[in-house]
Protein backbone atom coordinates (compact mmCIF):
# COMPACT_ATOMS: atom_id res chain seq x y z
CA UNK A 1 0.00 0.00 0.00
CA UNK A 2 1.31 3.61 -0.21
CA UNK A 3 3.80 4.73 2.28
CA UNK A 4 2.00 7.64 4.28
CA UNK A 5 4.77 9.27 4.37
CA UNK A 6 6.46 12.29 2.71
CA UNK A 7 9.20 10.53 -0.38
CA UNK A 8 11.57 12.86 -2.63
CA UNK A 9 12.35 11.27 -5.89
CA UNK A 10 13.71 12.47 -8.49
CA UNK A 11 13.36 11.75 -12.06
CA UNK A 12 16.61 12.62 -14.43
CA UNK A 13 17.85 12.59 -17.81
CA UNK A 14 14.10 12.04 -19.36
CA UNK A 15 11.74 13.10 -21.57
CA UNK A 16 8.14 14.03 -19.50
CA UNK A 17 4.65 15.49 -21.62
CA UNK A 18 3.72 18.84 -19.59
CA UNK A 19 0.93 20.93 -20.76
CA UNK A 20 3.55 22.45 -23.51
CA UNK A 21 4.67 19.82 -25.29
CA UNK A 22 7.55 16.68 -24.69
CA UNK A 23 10.45 18.46 -22.36
CA UNK A 24 13.68 16.66 -21.71
CA UNK A 25 14.90 17.35 -17.84
CA UNK A 26 13.62 16.37 -15.15
CA UNK A 27 10.70 15.90 -12.53
CA UNK A 28 11.21 16.28 -8.66
CA UNK A 29 8.22 14.85 -6.60
CA UNK A 30 7.40 15.71 -3.09
CA UNK A 31 5.32 12.95 -1.85
CA UNK A 32 2.06 13.86 -3.47
CA UNK A 33 2.59 16.69 -5.61
CA UNK A 34 5.38 17.49 -8.40
CA UNK A 35 7.19 20.08 -7.21
CA UNK A 36 9.48 20.66 -9.84
CA UNK A 37 9.73 20.01 -13.44
CA UNK A 38 12.71 21.55 -15.80
CA UNK A 39 14.89 21.40 -19.18
CA UNK A 40 18.50 20.58 -18.33
CA UNK A 41 20.16 20.13 -14.80
CA UNK A 42 18.17 19.79 -11.57
CA UNK A 43 18.93 21.49 -8.81
CA UNK A 44 21.84 20.14 -6.46
CA UNK A 45 19.35 20.30 -3.07
CA UNK A 46 17.12 17.46 -5.58
CA UNK A 47 20.16 15.22 -5.93
CA UNK A 48 19.72 14.50 -2.29
CA UNK A 49 15.57 12.98 -2.90
CA UNK A 50 15.22 10.02 -1.25
CA UNK A 51 14.38 7.79 -4.27
CA UNK A 52 16.52 9.05 -7.56
CA UNK A 53 16.22 7.57 -11.24
CA UNK A 54 18.36 8.71 -13.72
CA UNK A 55 17.31 7.44 -17.00
CA UNK A 56 20.08 8.54 -19.46
CA UNK A 57 17.46 9.76 -21.93
CA UNK A 58 15.93 6.20 -22.24
CA UNK A 59 12.44 7.10 -20.58
CA UNK A 60 9.26 9.10 -21.05
CA UNK A 61 7.27 9.75 -18.34
CA UNK A 62 3.41 10.37 -18.89
CA UNK A 63 0.55 11.53 -16.53
CA UNK A 64 -1.19 8.52 -15.01
CA UNK A 65 -4.80 7.78 -16.24
CA UNK A 66 -8.24 7.50 -15.25
CA UNK A 67 -10.97 5.42 -16.73
CA UNK A 68 -13.88 3.38 -15.17
CA UNK A 69 -13.14 -0.02 -14.70
CA UNK A 70 -13.96 -3.26 -13.28
CA UNK A 71 -13.20 -2.84 -9.33
CA UNK A 72 -15.22 -5.44 -7.39
CA UNK A 73 -16.30 -7.03 -10.35
CA UNK A 74 -13.12 -7.21 -12.00
CA UNK A 75 -12.39 -11.11 -11.86
CA UNK A 76 -16.13 -11.41 -13.22
CA UNK A 77 -15.21 -9.03 -16.45
CA UNK A 78 -17.33 -10.34 -19.16
CA UNK A 79 -19.36 -12.49 -17.17
CA UNK A 80 -22.92 -12.94 -17.19
CA UNK A 81 -24.86 -13.61 -14.44
CA UNK A 82 -22.86 -13.67 -11.43
CA UNK A 83 -23.91 -13.53 -7.83
CA UNK A 84 -22.16 -11.56 -6.01
CA UNK A 85 -24.12 -11.59 -2.94
CA UNK A 86 -22.38 -14.97 -1.69
CA UNK A 87 -19.70 -12.94 -0.59
CA UNK A 88 -18.62 -12.01 2.18
CA UNK A 89 -17.55 -7.78 2.97
CA UNK A 90 -14.08 -9.44 3.79
CA UNK A 91 -13.80 -11.67 0.72
CA UNK A 92 -15.35 -8.58 -1.73
CA UNK A 93 -12.55 -6.60 -0.16
CA UNK A 94 -9.70 -9.19 -1.64
CA UNK A 95 -11.78 -9.29 -5.03
CA UNK A 96 -11.40 -5.54 -5.36
CA UNK A 97 -7.86 -5.27 -4.39
CA UNK A 98 -7.23 -7.87 -7.28
CA UNK A 99 -9.05 -5.47 -9.67
CA UNK A 100 -7.04 -1.99 -8.06
CA UNK A 101 -3.95 -4.04 -9.03
CA UNK A 102 -4.86 -4.66 -12.36
CA UNK A 103 -5.89 -1.26 -13.17
CA UNK A 104 -2.40 0.40 -11.63
CA UNK A 105 -0.05 -1.96 -13.42
CA UNK A 106 -2.02 -1.28 -16.77
CA UNK A 107 -1.47 2.90 -16.25
CA UNK A 108 -4.47 3.84 -14.63
CA UNK A 109 -3.89 5.60 -11.32
CA UNK A 110 -7.34 6.78 -11.08
CA UNK A 111 -9.55 3.94 -10.98
CA UNK A 112 -13.60 4.55 -11.17
CA UNK A 113 -15.89 2.11 -9.80
CA UNK A 114 -19.24 2.34 -10.97
CA UNK A 115 -20.54 -0.91 -8.74
CA UNK A 116 -23.42 -2.21 -6.54
CA UNK A 117 -20.90 -2.33 -3.96
CA UNK A 118 -19.56 1.39 -3.39
CA UNK A 119 -18.47 0.89 0.43
CA UNK A 120 -16.06 -1.92 -0.52
CA UNK A 121 -14.40 0.83 -3.08
CA UNK A 122 -14.25 3.20 -0.13
CA UNK A 123 -12.75 0.31 2.03
CA UNK A 124 -9.99 -0.61 0.19
CA UNK A 125 -9.50 2.64 -0.92
CA UNK A 126 -9.27 3.99 2.69
CA UNK A 127 -7.03 0.88 3.95
CA UNK A 128 -4.71 1.59 0.72
CA UNK A 129 -4.30 5.04 0.99
CA UNK A 130 -5.00 4.74 -2.86
CA UNK A 131 -7.53 7.47 -4.67
CA UNK A 132 -10.35 5.98 -6.34
CA UNK A 133 -13.43 7.68 -7.93
CA UNK A 134 -16.90 6.05 -7.52
CA UNK A 135 -19.58 7.19 -9.84
CA UNK A 136 -22.69 6.78 -7.68
CA UNK A 137 -26.44 8.62 -7.09
CA UNK A 138 -26.51 11.72 -5.48
CA UNK A 139 -26.11 11.74 -1.41
CA UNK A 140 -25.76 7.98 -1.36
CA UNK A 141 -22.35 7.99 0.01
CA UNK A 142 -20.21 10.06 2.38
CA UNK A 143 -17.03 11.28 0.71
CA UNK A 144 -13.63 11.08 2.52
CA UNK A 145 -10.18 11.78 1.18
CA UNK A 146 -9.48 8.79 -0.97
CA UNK A 147 -12.72 8.67 -2.82
CA UNK A 148 -13.64 11.17 -5.80
CA UNK A 149 -16.89 11.25 -6.24
CA UNK A 150 -18.82 11.59 -9.42
CA UNK A 151 -22.49 11.60 -8.10
CA UNK A 152 -25.46 11.37 -10.38
CA UNK A 153 -28.80 13.81 -10.31
CA UNK A 154 -31.72 13.70 -12.61
CA UNK A 155 -29.36 13.51 -15.75
CA UNK A 156 -26.19 15.58 -14.89
CA UNK A 157 -23.00 14.82 -13.40
CA UNK A 158 -21.69 16.58 -10.26
CA UNK A 159 -18.51 16.67 -8.32
CA UNK A 160 -18.75 18.21 -5.23
CA UNK A 161 -21.22 21.37 -6.12
CA UNK A 162 -20.29 21.73 -9.57
CA UNK A 163 -21.96 20.54 -12.76
CA UNK A 164 -19.69 18.62 -14.91
CA UNK A 165 -21.72 18.46 -17.58
CA UNK A 166 -24.66 15.37 -18.87
CA UNK A 167 -24.11 12.18 -17.72
CA UNK A 168 -24.77 10.59 -21.30
CA UNK A 169 -22.48 12.89 -22.91
CA UNK A 170 -19.68 13.19 -20.46
CA UNK A 171 -19.18 8.91 -20.17
CA UNK A 172 -18.72 7.17 -23.50
CA UNK A 173 -17.51 3.78 -24.66
CA UNK A 174 -13.94 3.91 -26.29
CA UNK A 175 -14.99 3.11 -29.26
CA UNK A 176 -17.59 6.11 -28.79
CA UNK A 177 -14.67 8.68 -28.19
CA UNK A 178 -15.74 12.40 -29.08
CA UNK A 179 -14.68 15.89 -28.45
CA UNK A 180 -17.51 15.89 -25.55
CA UNK A 181 -16.45 12.60 -23.71
CA UNK A 182 -14.94 13.03 -20.64
CA UNK A 183 -14.62 9.80 -18.76
CA UNK A 184 -14.12 6.17 -20.73
CA UNK A 185 -16.35 2.84 -19.50
CA UNK A 186 -13.71 0.04 -19.72
CA UNK A 187 -16.09 -1.98 -18.26
CA UNK A 188 -16.48 -5.39 -19.30
CA UNK A 189 -12.88 -5.43 -21.28
CA UNK A 190 -11.07 -8.39 -21.04
CA UNK A 191 -7.50 -6.34 -21.11
CA UNK A 192 -7.38 -2.40 -20.20
CA UNK A 193 -4.98 -2.31 -22.70
CA UNK A 194 -6.96 -2.80 -25.02
CA UNK A 195 -9.77 -0.21 -24.07
CA UNK A 196 -6.65 2.63 -24.10
CA UNK A 197 -5.27 0.85 -27.31
CA UNK A 198 -9.13 1.27 -28.99
CA UNK A 199 -9.05 4.52 -27.87
CA UNK A 200 -6.18 5.85 -29.57
CA UNK A 201 -7.34 4.42 -33.04
CA UNK A 202 -10.62 5.37 -33.02
CA UNK A 203 -9.15 9.12 -32.50
CA UNK A 204 -6.46 8.98 -34.41
CA UNK A 205 -4.79 11.21 -32.59
CA UNK A 206 -2.18 10.88 -29.41
CA UNK A 207 -3.02 14.57 -28.28
CA UNK A 208 -6.48 14.24 -28.19
CA UNK A 209 -6.56 10.62 -26.64
CA UNK A 210 -4.19 11.44 -24.07
CA UNK A 211 -6.31 14.50 -23.10
CA UNK A 212 -9.50 12.26 -23.11
CA UNK A 213 -7.65 9.65 -20.96
CA UNK A 214 -6.45 12.11 -18.46
CA UNK A 215 -9.62 14.49 -18.38
CA UNK A 216 -10.84 13.00 -15.06
CA UNK A 217 -8.07 14.96 -13.54
CA UNK A 218 -9.16 18.41 -14.76
CA UNK A 219 -12.90 18.07 -14.95
CA UNK A 220 -12.50 17.30 -10.85
CA UNK A 221 -10.22 20.08 -10.35
CA UNK A 222 -6.85 17.24 -9.39
CA UNK A 223 -4.78 18.69 -11.79
CA UNK A 224 -3.87 19.83 -15.48
CA UNK A 225 -3.64 16.37 -16.48
CA UNK A 226 -0.08 16.71 -17.68
CA UNK A 227 3.56 16.31 -16.06
CA UNK A 228 3.43 20.22 -14.84
CA UNK A 229 4.55 21.82 -11.38
CA UNK A 230 2.07 21.10 -8.71
CA UNK A 231 0.67 17.93 -10.48
CA UNK A 232 -0.78 15.07 -8.21
CA UNK A 233 2.49 12.47 -8.21
CA UNK A 234 0.52 10.22 -10.44
CA UNK A 235 3.05 8.87 -13.16
CA UNK A 236 3.86 6.25 -15.76
CA UNK A 237 7.00 5.63 -16.81
CA UNK A 238 8.36 3.77 -20.15
CA UNK A 239 11.88 2.33 -19.74
CA UNK A 240 12.94 2.16 -23.73
CA UNK A 241 15.62 0.49 -22.55
CA UNK A 242 13.10 -2.51 -22.31
CA UNK A 243 13.48 -4.33 -24.87
CA UNK A 244 9.82 -4.81 -25.90
CA UNK A 245 9.79 -1.09 -26.34
CA UNK A 246 12.73 0.04 -27.99
CA UNK A 247 11.93 3.01 -30.15
CA UNK A 248 14.54 5.94 -31.65
CA UNK A 249 13.53 8.90 -28.80
CA UNK A 250 14.74 11.78 -31.94
CA UNK A 251 11.22 13.20 -32.75
CA UNK A 252 8.63 14.06 -31.13
CA UNK A 253 6.66 11.47 -32.80
CA UNK A 254 7.89 9.02 -31.66
CA UNK A 255 7.51 9.89 -27.99
CA UNK A 256 3.27 10.10 -28.15
CA UNK A 257 3.80 6.51 -30.32
CA UNK A 258 4.95 5.20 -26.66
CA UNK A 259 1.65 6.26 -25.49
CA UNK A 260 -0.32 4.82 -28.51
CA UNK A 261 1.17 1.50 -28.68
CA UNK A 262 -0.53 1.35 -25.35
CA UNK A 263 2.03 -1.74 -23.58
CA UNK A 264 2.17 -1.84 -19.90
CA UNK A 265 4.00 0.91 -18.15
CA UNK A 266 7.73 0.11 -16.41
CA UNK A 267 6.98 2.02 -13.57
CA UNK A 268 3.97 3.65 -11.89
CA UNK A 269 3.67 6.20 -9.11
CA UNK A 270 0.72 7.09 -7.37
CA UNK A 271 0.85 9.46 -4.77
CA UNK A 272 4.65 9.85 -4.87
CA UNK A 273 4.97 6.32 -4.12
CA UNK A 274 5.98 3.50 -6.60
CA UNK A 275 3.12 1.11 -6.68
CA UNK A 276 4.69 -0.94 -9.91
CA UNK A 277 8.11 -1.32 -10.52
CA UNK A 278 9.33 -3.48 -13.90
CA UNK A 279 7.04 -6.16 -13.22
CA UNK A 280 6.57 -6.52 -9.32
CA UNK A 281 3.88 -5.11 -7.97
CA UNK A 282 4.77 -3.46 -4.55
CA UNK A 283 1.87 -1.52 -2.87
CA UNK A 284 -1.05 -3.76 -2.24
CA UNK A 285 -0.63 -6.84 -1.35
CA UNK A 286 -3.27 -9.66 -2.89
CA UNK A 287 -4.08 -12.91 -1.76
CA UNK A 288 -4.39 -15.87 -4.14
CA UNK A 289 -8.30 -16.07 -5.15
CA UNK A 290 -9.01 -19.06 -7.20
CA UNK A 291 -9.80 -21.28 -4.14
CA UNK A 292 -12.22 -18.87 -2.96
CA UNK A 293 -13.84 -18.39 -6.82
CA UNK A 294 -14.22 -22.48 -7.06
CA UNK A 295 -15.90 -22.40 -3.98
CA UNK A 296 -18.70 -19.89 -4.43
CA UNK A 297 -19.07 -21.23 -8.11
CA UNK A 298 -19.94 -24.38 -6.54
CA UNK A 299 -22.64 -21.87 -4.40
CA UNK A 300 -23.78 -20.52 -7.33
CA UNK A 301 -24.72 -23.73 -9.07
CA UNK A 302 -25.41 -26.03 -6.31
Amino acid sequence: MASGYATRTLLKNTWYLSSSGFKYGYVFLDSTRISDVGEGEPLPEYELADLLYDFNGDAVVFHGYSLILDVVEYVFRGLQGVDLSVFTREELKKLANVGLVNSYINGVTLPIAMTKHPEIVVDVARENMMRVGLVVERGTVAGNPFTVLLEVDEGRLYHGDRVIGEYSKLICKPSRVNNECSIIDARGYGNVLTAIEEVFAHTGNPDQSLRILTSTYRVTGIDSGFVDKESTSDLLVHDVKNPLKTIPLTMQENLYQIAVRSQQPDMVFIGGDIFYDHGENIAIPVVKIHELIKRKALMNTG
